[in-house]
Order: structure tokens, then C-alpha cells, then sequence
């Protein structure tokens, strides 16, 4: 693989790992409450610097690849709450 293939696999990897902590939160709030639109756009600055680190431009055949990581970390860190969930109901 090219150098630029490396980067956008370690750019979308990194999305992934940082997305799935918030994806956790994500579960715990009310759908569509303040806080779970908070724990969807908080890495959104994250991911922009990871971005810029690995000097991987946004485009339209690489947006895909980047919203989906963002998307699938999301995704997956709701399920794990789904099945962990960090709050006990009463």
C-alpha cells in the first residue's frame, strides 16, 4: 500500500477508537435530548485534528471511508452499552 493509504487506514481506525467511548455515552441519554447531541458532534474536533495529523483531505471518495468509521464508532459504542450499560435502572 501507498504512504496515502496508510494514513486515510490509520485516520479511519482512529476515528473508530475515538467515537466508541462517546457512542457509549450516547446510550445513556434520552434520544435526541442536549446530551446525546453532545455525545455525537463532541469528537467532531477530535477527528478534524486526526485528520489534519495524518494530512488526509476530505473528499468525495474518501467521505465514505471517514463518516462511515465515525458512524460505525458511534454504532458500535452503543451497542456495547446496550449490553454493559455503566447506569443500574432503578
Amino acid at each position: 500500500m501507498h504512504n496515502h493509504e496508510w494514513h486515510l487506514l490509520y485516520t479511519c481506525v482512529a476515528t473508530f477508537v475515538v467515537c466508541l467511548p462517546f457512542g457509549y455515552l450516547r446510550g445513556g441519554f434520552r434520544k435526541l435530548s442536549f446530551w446525546w447531541f453532545v455525545a455525537i458532534h463532541a469528537p467532531v474536533p477530535l477527528i478534524i485534528f486526526i485528520r489534519k495529523f495524518f494530512d488526509v483531505q476530505l473528499s468525495w471518495g474518501l467521505a465514505p471511508f471517514l463518516f462511515g468509521s465515525f458512524f460505525l464508532g458511534q454504532f458500535v459504542g452503543r451497542k456495547i452499552y446496550g449490553l454493559k450499560p455503566w447506569r443500574k435502572d432503578k
